[in-house]
């Protein structure tokens, strides 16, 4: 298993970007293409927790699809007109995945290409789903901050507000356009089936448990398929170790079975 770090120029943040590529054991003596998931990091974190945080490289020996652990600064993976040169969102759908399959022997079908993160990571994955259902066939996400774009006050305000306000100000169509609940309640219902499968958890003494059962609703009233599951644990990398080996292993699974 082969695992490093690369940049990528980007245009749109008009700055070099890092992340990490996790190659299975078998890419370099297979001429076969691989599967690949995108993984997006959380708020005041960065591209590389997951290597330095969890097991990922141990996890990574035992899957056969390409990992790609992404940076997304503290931008709500969103396109702002309110900060330069934040453009998160078009960064990754527009610039980071098409390097990626230009570089590295990735399947560009929509059945091998999936995206999941961790709380901002996981709202960015989720939202990136809805907003491109048919780039990606599975989106998973772990302590979601599913809010990102409506939330003004409570417990968990005064952590968020300075990288929120910044990103989304007092801009209502900017925010009703990041707003995942907004993006759901709106998506059209024929287009529902070709959603990818969601999968999402959360901790049992986690704060954002009540946003996350919210979501879990929303989704079954309008028909979507989802897995959603509550585990012990918090807000931590504890948690988001133990939960991540569910997540590969789903991945696993879709891209075997499709």
């Amino acid at each position: 298993m082969k695992s490093g770090v690369f940049k990528l120029h980007s245009k749109l943040l008009d700055k070099e970007v890092p992340f990490r590529v996790i190659l299975p054991e078998n890419y370099e003596n297979s001429s076969s293409k691989f599967p690949v998931l995108y993984l997006l990091h959380g708020l005041f974190g960065n591209f590389d927790n997951w290597a330095i945080n969890t097991k990922i490289l141990e996890y990574a020996a035992q899957r056969s699809f390409i990992i790609v652990c992404a940076e997304g600064g503290d931008g709500w993976y969103a396109d702002s007109p309110h900060l330069p040169h934040h453009f998160y969102e078009s960064y990754i759908l527009q610039e980071l995945i098409p390097e990626i399959e230009k570089k590295f022997k990735i399947e560009t079908s929509r059945a091998r290409r999936a995206i999941a993160g961790l709380s901002m990571g996981g709202y960015g994955a989720f939202k990136f789903a809805f907003r491109r259902p048919e780039m990606f066939c599975f989106a998973a996400a772990m302590s979601g901050a599913f809010f990102a774009a409506v939330i003004s006050d409570g417990v968990l305000w005064t952590e968020l507000q300075p990288s929120i306000s910044a990103v989304f100000g007092d801009d209502y169509e900017l925010r009703a356009r990041n707003d995942l609940f907004h993006i759901i309640e709106n998506f059209p219902e024929e287009k529902i089936p070709d959603l990818p499968f969601l999968y999402f958890d959360c901790g049992a003494d986690d704060d954002l448990l009540p946003v996350n059962f919210h979501l879990a609703k929303v989704l079954k009233e309008r028909g979507i398929a989802h897995d959603f599951q509550i585990f012990s644990g918090g807000h931590d990398w504890d948690y988001w170790n133990s939960r991540l080996k569910q997540v590969l292993r789903t991945a696993e699974t879709l891209f075997t079975n499709d």
